[in-house]
């Protein structure tokens, strides 16, 4: 069988330097049922269409040195076929996602259909679409800011293409693509590569879309506008000005298809996480009365020209709301309707609680809120940012393996985040990404993600590939040893969790000082590295373990307070927190009695700065080891709280002016559950 790595085709664009949108098609004719082969990529994003239908998204999330292809087997009949492929290209660095790195606009396809050759080039025809433009975040909402996230758009109807993927279709004026260059797979080419972009294939699924049924219409209803019966806005609106407010029923990152019949004029679609009210943010997360998202949320724009219209965004949109607003001079009708989009996890683990059932409730919307933050990686939050940081990815893949046993999307960051190390060893806190930043914090639970994915899934090749990696963050963290012992203050954004009273995040308070939690989560990484070491060649066992018992014993000198039973965030100073005696145990610098006094400490202690629900995953952690069945319970009080809020997701932190909605290194809990449900069992049977 070809390998389609060795087709002929070559990288091209609409001519004269590449649109911001632009459209492809190839037309061919089977004398025979065959199989379709092809492999795909695009700068900055393609949507791939067969006889009309969707055939896939992508291509996956990376960089210039690791870009990614999608490869799509499908077998066909005999007679006409058409593929089709529409083409975003992020012209604007200022309106690019942070997630994504790219170049040029420029469209890839190799690939064959029998005896047909199909690969991108001079037999395929191009159109720039002029109806299609990304619209500025000034445009876009009411923020004097711009967000991480890639930009709203704008469909103007009365410059549409028209049905432009059908196979009847006449493209006649369209042009031939310009050729870019050839494609570059680095396994192949053993010189100057030919192209900036190096290819490998994407080694995750495709994301899966599920149909939702809109909850009700929450402001401006009335005879002119319904839900339909399987859960779509329908309304036949007449000329003028008219607000309408949907409510999901739930937090979702969703794709929406809007289709109008007549109507002229402006309609602007508004996402929002939570309602607004005389400009605040509601506390009650819920369909409040009087409730607006206005110009709080971000909006795509649609402008309808009389005729028939049909419009759906290339990225996902995320909350529970969405706010219509039409400006006709000319009534028509519309049609609305939703769809879930995320990484297709399949829940098989199971959590029953009938005893005490709000379990039930934050265990589903613990589930809920991780798959919402992923779709061709980890992210963050979908609302703000969709970037894929360490600290919350190492979180995110536990629920992966633990809740559906798919372990890819997790295999994935490992690499890229060993992939995005620059000088001085560490890896970007966040990635991909095109701006850099470091959170050394977050180089040592990039270890911990290569451990925990070793331990599901038994893979001893995670750690071979990446002991280079493990070896330089160490050796990063070990070079600034100071001479009492402990790792002294590092360069970067010493980030640890959002704390009222930590400037930035930071447990030493923008202090010069070594930070206490730093060298707790370096020791765990050097015990790590230490069993790590027994299945690499040479790996030097006992370079760690005295690594680790150097650290320890500084701590345990300089950090420990004998007055108040409790480590202190630095040495010499009384602040104390849950999180750094949550690590003191877990990274066994306290044990037995003292273990059991940081326990106390952080239930029962007011002065330890207290946790967000980012880092309670790691006092959930403490309690669930230390076999403390009452304060693990009582720990599970923060996240139901949170659904007495009215929240469909868990947000990032646990207060009203929250920036995020839905934040999935709150969800941890979930894995919490489970792993809890699995010592009962245990405890039951023995």
């Amino acid at each position: 069988m070809k390998d389609l790595r060795r087709c002929s085709g070559v990288w091209c664009r609409v001519p004269g330097g590449g649109a911001e949108y632009s459209l492809f098609r190839r037309k061919f004719r089977l004398n025979a049922a065959a199989e379709l082969r092809i492999l795909v990529s695009a700068d900055s994003r393609y949507q791939l269409y067969l006889d009309g239908t969707l055939l896939g998204r992508g291509p996956v999330r990376g960089d210039l040195e690791h870009y990614h292809f999608e490869q799509y087997r499908r077998r066909l009949p005999e007679g006409e076929h058409l593929l089709c492929a529409e083409v975003l290209h992020w012209r604007d660095e200022m309106l690019a996602p942070w997630s994504e790195v790219h170049y040029s606009a420029a469209f890839l396809l190799l690939g064959e259909c029998g005896e047909v050759e199909l690969s991108s080039g001079k037999e395929w025809k191009c159109l720039a679409d002029a109806s299609r433009s990304s619209r500025r975040w000034s445009e876009a909402w009411s923020e004097n800011s711009v967000i991480p996230v890639g930009p709203m758009e704008e469909y103007d109807a009365s410059r549409s293409p028209g049905r432009w993927k059908e196979s009847g279709y006449e493209d006649s004026s369209w042009l031939v693509p310009e050729s870019l260059a050839r494609p570059c797979f680095p396994e192949l080419c053993r010189a100057d590569p030919p192209s900036r972009w190096k290819l490998r294939e994407s080694g995750i699924p495709q994301m899966r879309s599920e149909k939702i049924r809109i909850a009700s219409v929450l402001s401006g209803k009335d005879d002119s506008v319904r839900i339909s019966s399987d859960g779509v806005f329908q309304a036949a609106l007449p000329a003028g000005r008219r607000t309408v407010l949907l409510d999901l029923g739930r937090y979702y990152t969703h794709v929406f298809r809007f289709r109008g019949i007549g109507g002229r004029g402006r309609v602007r679609i508004a996402y929002g996480e939570a309602l607004f009210k005389n400009g605040e943010k509601s506390a009650d997360r819920g369909p409040v009365p009087g409730g607006r998202i206005g110009g709080k949320g971000y909006a795509d724009r649609i402008l309808l020209a009389g005729g028939e219209t049909a419009f759906s965004p290339f990225w996902y949109r995320s909350g529970r709301y969405v706010e219509l607003e039409f400006e006709l001079t000319e009534g028509g009708s519309v049609e609305l309707s939703f769809e879930f989009l995320a990484y297709p996890l399949n829940l098989r683990a199971e959590w029953r609680s009938p005893e005490d059932p709000v379990l039930e409730r934050i265990f589903e919307t613990a589930w809920h809120t991780a798959r919402c933050c992923a779709h061709e990686h980890y992210e963050d939050c979908p609302y703000w940012e969709q970037m894929q940081y360490a600290g919350d990815t190492r979180i995110q893949a536990l629920i992966s393996y633990i809740g559906s046993g798919d372990g890819r999307l997790g295999r994935q960051a490992i690499r890229q985040f060993d992939e995005s190390r620059i000088g001085g060893g560490l890896p970007m806190s966040r990635c991909p990404s095109n701006f850099r930043q470091i959170i050394p914090a977050f180089s040592l639970f990039w270890i911990m993600m290569i451990d925990d994915y070793y331990s599901f899934f038994g893979d001893a090749e995670v750690i071979r590939e990446h002991w280079s990696g493990i070896r330089a963050v160490l050796d990063f963290f070990e070079n600034h040893r100071e001479e009492s012992g402990l790792i002294g203050p590092v360069e970067g954004w010493n980030f640890s969790d959002w704390v009222p009273g930590w400037p930035e995040g930071r447990s030493n308070r923008g202090e010069a000082l070594p930070e206490t939690l730093l060298n707790l989560l370096y020791a765990e990484c050097c015990r790590l590295a230490e069993s790590f070491a027994a299945v690499v060649p040479g790996g030097e066992e006992s370079v760690y373990r005295e690594r680790r018992r150097r650290v320890l014993a500084a701590v345990n000198r300089l950090c420990y307070s004998e007055k108040d039973h409790l480590y202190t965030d630095v040495p010499g100073r009384p602040w104390f927190s849950q999180h750094g005696n949550a690590w003191a145990v877990l990274a066994g610098a306290a044990e037995g009695k003292r273990a059991a006094q940081a326990a106390d400490g952080i239930m029962r202690d007011p002065r330890l700065s207290p946790c967000s629900l980012y880092f309670s995953f790691y006092l959930l952690e403490l309690m669930r080891r230390l076999n403390r069945r009452a304060d693990f319970r009582e720990l599970l009080k923060r996240w139901e709280s949170i659904l007495d809020q009215g929240y469909t997701t868990f947000p990032e932190c646990p207060w009203k002016e929250t920036r995020s909605d839905c934040h999935a290194w709150s969800a941890g809990v979930f894995y919490q559950l489970l792993k809890f449900q699995s010592v009962n069992r245990k405890e039951k049977s023995e």
